[in-house]
């Protein structure tokens, strides 16, 4: 994960700043880096990365060197986990912190693996699990 740290934007200011804001969503394999370079050439104004296992991408540089790489010009960036515990989140996020804009958590993923291992939009059947992750006060790098 060898990246350089950046000056911040506050993503939540960018929907105030425009009438109209061009995000890229998180797809998975396609938005990686080169993609996102991609669309910001056509006027993206907010980026996603693929989701992210957050429990691999701490215990593993490998998965970290895989799953997130970003450059100077890859802002404003948000990097998407899929997490099912506070601690592997949190966690994940203060890893990418320096790097990123912010980070999102997976509540959405419909597929049958992330609703079986309790990630994606099976957290909605866990609230208490988003409602602790959002009690977290905010990143020290953020």
């Amino acid at each position: 994960m060898e990246v350089e740290r950046r000056k911040k934007t506050d993503v939540l200011d960018l929907f105030g700043a425009k009438d109209v804001l061009n995000v890229c969503a998180p797809m998975v394999r396609y938005s990686k880096l080169e993609f996102r370079s991609l669309v910001r050439k056509y006027g993206c104004d907010l980026c996603f990365t693929p989701m992210i296992m957050a429990d691999s991408f701490v215990q593993s540089s490998k998965a970290r060197d895989n799953e997130f790489t970003t450059g100077l010009g890859d802002t404003p960036l948000v990097v998407q986990f899929a997490a099912n515990t506070v601690e592997d989140f949190v966690a994940s996020a203060e890893l990418v912190s320096p790097f990123s804009d912010g980070v999102d958590l997976n509540c959405g993923c419909p597929q049958r693996w992330a609703m079986q291992d309790g990630y994606g939009a099976h957290l909605l059947t866990q609230p208490q699990i988003i409602k602790d992750i959002e009690k977290r006060p905010a990143l020290s790098g953020s």
